[in-house]
Formats: C-alpha cells, structure tokens, sequence
C-alpha cells in the first residue's frame, strides 16, 4: 500500500514550490515594466479559458459555477482511455469500475453519486456528449477521443441542461470538421499485450460543407493475474467510430453526429480475499485478508503473494456491447439577437455482461443482459436583450430499458443432498419505460460594471412505467413468476438557481450561487431475491440545497490561474444503494436515507513561470460528507460517511517543454492522491481503501511536425489499491474485490498529415 512518507515529500515539494511562487509573485512590482523583473521571453501568459458550460461560449471568469476544464492535449498526454480515468484531473470527482468494466460506473461529485451495480439507474451526474445528453448509468462509460474539450460542471444542473441533475454534469465536446484536409493516426503498443490505434481525418465537402471522421480501437489485457488453470486474465477489445458533418450557411448551422461502439471480451477476473485464519484462531485482519494466513469458508485461498495474483474461474464469464447513435444540431440566428437551437438525439444499447464474485467456486455469480434505447428533443431560444442574456427551453427524454438479467447462488452446493436446499438461481425479466419533460429558463443579467445577477428557474415532470417479473430455479422445481409486479412512479417539481457574478477586474471574478437540485425517483430493479423485496423497490425523489462561494483569478503577470470554490449542500432523502446481508445472501436496494450533509473546499492552480514549463494542483477537501439515517423493514442505514467520499483528493502535474537537437521534447509527471475511502455505508474496515497515490508520466519528441514518438508509463510506482472492495463475509468468509490496475508502460507514435 501507499507509504505515507512518500505523500509527506510531495506534499512538503509542492508546498515549498507554492511559496516560492507566491514570494517571487508578490515581489513583482506592477509600477514596473514587465522586463525589470521578468523577461517577456521567460514568461508564457495563460490562454484565456473559453467554456460551455452555459451552453455559449464565454470566458470561464464570467461563471457562476464550478467547472474543470481539460483540452484534449492533456487528454492524450495522460492516455485517459474513457470517461472513467477523468477524476486524475479533477478535484472532488470520483468515478469507478465499481462492478467491473463495461458495467454501470460509479461517478461521484463532492460526495454525490451513485454506486448502484444495476442497469436501470438514472446516476445523479448526467454525461453530455455533443450536447445530447447520454441516459442511464448505462451510458456513462464513453471512450475519450479527438476531442476538443470535456467540462467537469460541479454542483446541481437543471436551469440550462436537459436532465435534471444533483451531482453535476460531465460535457464532452468532439473535435468539429474544418474547411481544410488534414488529419493524424496514433499507434501505441504497451505492457499486457496492449494495442491501441486512434485516428481522424477531415474532409471539406464544399464552401459550405466538412465533415470530420475519428476513430479508436483499443484491444488490452488487464493486469490481473488469474493463477487457476484454464481460467483467462481477461481483456477487452474496444472499436468506436464517430462522423460529423457540419454545414454552415448564413443563418443556419446543422451538425449531424452518428457514433458507434463494439466492445467485446472477457470481465476482469475478482479477488475472493478470504478472512478466516488458517490456524482457526479466528478471523485475519484487514490487511491480512487475501494473504496465504487466510481462507474462505471452503478453505480456498488466492494463493500468490503478488498484489495481482487471483484465483477465479471465470472462463465462462464474457462481455459484448454493441451500442450506436445519431444526433442533428440545428442553430437557427434568427436575427442578430436571437438564436433558436433544436437538438434531436437517439442512442441504442445492447449489452451482455456476466460476472463472478466468488473467486474459484461457484457460489455468487449472475449477469447482466441489458436493450437501452433513448430518444431526446431539446428546443431552446437565445435572446440578447441590451445587458441581458436569457435563455428558454424545453427538454423531452424517452428512455426504455430492458433487462435479462440472473442471479445464480451457491451452485456447487446442488451436487450435496444435505445442501440441495440452499441452491437458487433467479431469472429476471424487467422492462422500465422513463418518460420526462421540462421547462427551463435562465436569465443573465448585468447589473452595473461590477454585478451580474443570474436567475434560473426549472419544472420537470417525470413519469417511471415499470414491469417486473422473476422466476426461479431450484434443484428440484422451477417456479415461474415468482413475482410480477407493475407499476408507476410520477413526480414533478420545481427546481432553479440564484447567483451573483462580482467582476473585480478583467482577470478576477466572484461568484455567491444558491441551486435546488431535484432528482426524481424510480423503481430499482436489482438483484432482488424475494417478492417483498422486489415490490418495495420504489424509491422517492432527493433534493438537495447548494450553497456556494467561488472565485476565478489570474494573476503574476497573467501566468497563474486560481479557481476556488467552497461548498455547503443540505440533502433532502437521499438516494443511497444499500448492501445489505439477510441470512447468508447479500442484497442490493435502493432506498432514501434521511437528511444529509455536505460541505467541502476545491482549489485549482495553475502557474507557467516561464516558456518551458507549467505546473498544476488540484486539491478537493469534504470533511463532512454523511448519509442521513433510515430503518425501514429491516433495511438500516447508520449515519455514516458516504461512499466513496475521500476527505482530501489531490493530483497535479509538472509539465517541461524544451529544444533537444533543435526539435520540441515534452516531459510530464502526474500524480493522484486519494485518501481513506468507504466502498458502501456500512464503514466495515474490510470494505476500507486506505490512502494511495499514482503516478504516470510521459516523453514526447517531436521528430518533426509530422511525426512524433512518446514514451508513456501509467502507476509508475506500482501502486496497490482497488476498484472495489464488496462485503461476502456473511455468504463466503470473503471479500469480494476487483484489483486497479498495475504499472504499465507503452509507446505510442504519431502521424500527422
């Protein structure tokens, strides 16, 4: 595990660089010329940050909400394969494999989230690919390329955004066509018989007309070793492909987008880290569980003493998705102060997923089959109005979600007649039709010099059509319908915003922000194993008041930038998935805790003393972040920390650009620094990720401008930490858990034309 040492240097490193800054910062003299003290040629100013997270383009400083912004240079820099690597490069952003990948991810922001391992949740944190927005938990696993840009919102969305959202929303804008050819092809290879290819090309059509063609295709092995015979290491292949064509003519802009995705291959092969000792005297400790002084209640071990080492029949375990989409932007200006926009979208999923969480038996294992369809139309109107920016729409969303999912528990024990009875294996058929409509406003209006005023306002009416049914499977009977149960969940509310934008000067703003976030509820269709259970899987809308103070700076000669934001949320029913253990089996619900409290810090710096070189920090503190109490039928929820809510989160990079033998080399080092983390509510030391840091790095040197070589290595310490920890204590004397990845090294070469 991570030696706290190590994360004592580097936090004493960044410290002494911080106040050296700030030292040197402060004795500049602003009577002065920029020479006196520091050359033009020593100094690189900050490009001005252009967002759009107000669905314009505006200056970041012009903001009244939280926002990470990452270009796609850093994107490549640091090999980020998909939407699940993001939260290296923001702070208070948390995001998962939780139940392996290709699965529902987890995604957490400033202790918001969801770590449901089901395909029908609508996570809190929405993803907006191309401003359509992507649907269910489903869809949030997205492969990051030729990108222009992703924006990290932070806080509750709605006033400007389609779904309603309590955590945040995550935006990913693709590189657009251009009027010239030209294009590029990354070829990489690396550790654990990795190959990956990225390219895009762009075709001017006409005077009028370009289209802009990307594509990836990723095929790797996980890091896992799997030490039983026969049994695979796992790995995926991954082939995504995107077209836009985009046609501007002197009012008009219409932008079609279609995208397609084959995945396919074998789950990551878990961890059954037994508990009991093997001498009998009781049970091992924490960080003893797994080790060769252990074993589950068969007397399995992992066997190994490498981090990596599993045991998991998994040769039976598959994974295959086949998903695709399209969407048409058009943006109509009216006249010189109104735009009128219409953004049609349509996704389809298909997805199989089957998974093992026993390690060498045969005692919890299931899968995941998974038809997602998604069909969204967003209308909004733009006006300029003198000092006011007001924009209108209406959002309508139709998701349709069907499951084929089973649950098969302890199947070796249907070969023993004094245990026959234990066997069961569920078989569910589950349909969810999600319905939701809204109305948004939000106007912008400048006060005086100083103050702008921003007021939004959102009623959304939601509407959750479900039908569940299961039969079950027992060694001697099979019980058809087991249960059948229809139903509807409808909500509506009103939700909106209130700030104020306090500009000091060109290169500081302020900002005060109030936001009610609303979330609306639904039906859980898990991994239910009795019909009580299955019929009180409802579960009521959250709400949640935000109360932030925030502020963007540029300042030293405009070569820092310093975001902050501090943050006070007042949860109302939260949503919070609960794993339970009744008997021996381990349940799955959702259900709403009572009233929660947040409150936390987030910083983010970044300073270019000079041409060459550029420095980042990040830094995310939630000292509160706890779930309200629930006991309702059994179901308890303790009032303790949230899942996956570290009190501090810290990353950063150094970034050196310098002339070797006349061409450009880019040098980078990164690091990632979590702190002690839950992976449920129940705050069991088994379940606990203790403190851990990663670093990745990369070289690149650019031959010419047309090619280029990067050598690149990702947890270069070798870093021992999980994906997931999942309590099996009660069923298998275990620990269920997915391993992260190891240190893995790799060269990549690129080709532009």
């Amino acid at each position: 595990m991570f030696n706290s040492n190590l994360l004592s240097a580097a936090v004493s490193s960044v410290s002494v660089t911080l106040v050296s800054f700030s030292v040197f910062a402060g004795s500049v003299d602003n009577n002065q010329p920029a020479n006196v003290l520091i050359t033009e040629s020593k100094l690189k100013n900050i490009e001005v940050i252009e967002v759009y997270a107000q669905k314009r383009k505006q200056n970041i400083n012009n903001l009244s909400v939280a926002v990470s912004v990452i270009d796609g240079k850093a994107i490549a820099r640091q090999q980020l394969k998909d939407t699940t690597q993001l939260s290296a490069l923001v702070p208070n952003l948390k995001i998962t494999n939780n139940a392996g990948e290709g699965t529902p991810p987890a995604f957490n922001i400033r202790g918001v989230g969801m770590i449901d391992y089901n395909t029908s949740t609508i996570s809190p944190i929405s993803i907006y690919a191309d401003d359509v927005v992507t649907g269910s938990a489903n869809n949030l696993s997205i492969n990051l390329y030729d990108l222009e840009q992703v924006e990290v919102l932070r806080g509750p969305q709605g006033s400007l955004f389609g779904r309603n959202t309590t955590g945040g929303a995550i935006l990913l804008r693709s590189q657009q066509p251009e009027k010239e050819f030209g294009g590029y092809i990354n070829a990489s290879v690396a550790q654990y018989d990795t190959l990956s290819l990225k390219g895009a090309v762009n075709l001017p059509i006409s005077d009028t007309t370009a289209m802009r063609f990307a594509f990836s295709h990723q095929d790797y092995e996980f890091s896992t070793e799997n030490q039983m015979p026969g049994q695979p290491d796992g790995g995926l292949k991954q082939t995504n492909l995107r077209l836009i064509v985009k046609s501007e003519f002197d009012d008009l802009t219409i932008t079609s987008k279609f995208h397609l995705e084959d995945w396919s291959g074998k789950p990551k092969p878990i961890a059954s880290l037994g508990i009991n000792r093997t001498d009998g005297n009781g049970r091992c400790s924490p960080s003893q569980a797994g080790s060769n002084l252990c074993m589950d209640n068969f007397g399995s071990q992992v066997g190994g003493k490498d981090f990596w080492a599993v045991n998991a029949d998994t040769a039976d375990r598959k994974h295959d998705t086949e998903s695709w989409g399209a969407s048409v932007k058009l943006a109509w200006q009216l006249n010189a102060d109104m735009l009128l926009t219409s953004i049609s979208g349509y996704r389809a999923l298909d997805r199989f997923h089957s998974w093992d969480s026993d390690g060498a038996g045969n005692f919890i294992e299931g899968s995941m089959g998974t038809d997602n369809t998604l069909f969204s139309q967003e209308l909004s109107l733009a006006v300029e109005m003198g000092d006011s920016h007001w924009v209108s729409g209406l959002f309508y969303v139709s998701e349709d979600i069907k499951q084929k999912n089973d649950f098969d528990l302890f199947r070796d024990f249907r070969a023993i007649p004094e245990l026959a009875a234990v066997p069961a294996q569920f078989f569910y058929d589950n349909r969810l039709e999600n319905r939701a409509f809204a109305l948004y406003s939000q106007i912008d209006h400048k006060l005086n010099q100083t103050f702008t005023l921003i007021a939004g306002l959102r009623y959304t009416d939601e509407t959750t059509d479900y039908h569940a049914s299961a039969d079950l499977d027992l060694v001697n009977a099979f019980i058809p319908d087991l249960w059948d149960i229809k139903g509807v969940v409808e909500d509506d509310e009103f939700s909106g915003k209130l700030a104020l934008n306090q500009k000091i000067n060109n290169q500081a703003s302020l900002y005060y922000s109030y936001s009610r976030g609303y979330k609306s509820g639904g039906y859980n269709a898990g991994y239910s194993t009795n019909p009580v259970q299955a019929a009180e899987s409802e579960y009521a809308p959250e709400k949640l008041d935000a109360y932030e103070i925030g502020s963007y700076l540029q300042f030293w000669q405009q070569n820092a930038r310093l975001h902050l934001a501090a943050f006070y949320y007042d949860y109302k029913d939260q949503q919070v998935f609960v794993n339970q253990t009744q008997g021996i089996a381990v349940d799955h619900v959702l259900k709403n805790a009572g009233d929660s409290t947040i409150y936390g810090f987030e910083s983010e710096l970044v300073l270019t003393p000079s041409v060459d070189w550029e420095l980042r920090l990040n830094v995310g503190y939630l000292p509160k972040a706890n779930m309200g109490s629930f006991n309702q039928h059994g179901v308890v929820v303790e009032d303790n920390r949230l899942p996956f809510a570290s009190k501090w989160n810290i990353s950063g990079a150094i970034i050196h650009e310098m002339l070797v033998l006349g061409h450009d080399l880019t040098a980078q080092l990164s690091f990632d620094f979590q702190s002690d983390f839950y992976f449920d509510q129940e705050e069991n030391a088994y379940t606990q990720q203790t403190d851990f840091m990663v670093i990745n790095g990369h070289v690149s040197y650019e031959f010419n401008p047309a090619l280029t070589l990067t050598l690149w290595g990702k947890n270069l310490t070798n870093t021992e930490y999980s994906e997931l920890r999942f309590n099996t204590i009660a069923a298998l004397g275990a620990i269920t858990e997915l391993k992260a990845e190891a240190r893995q090294l790799g060269i990549e070469a690129s080709y532009k034309f």
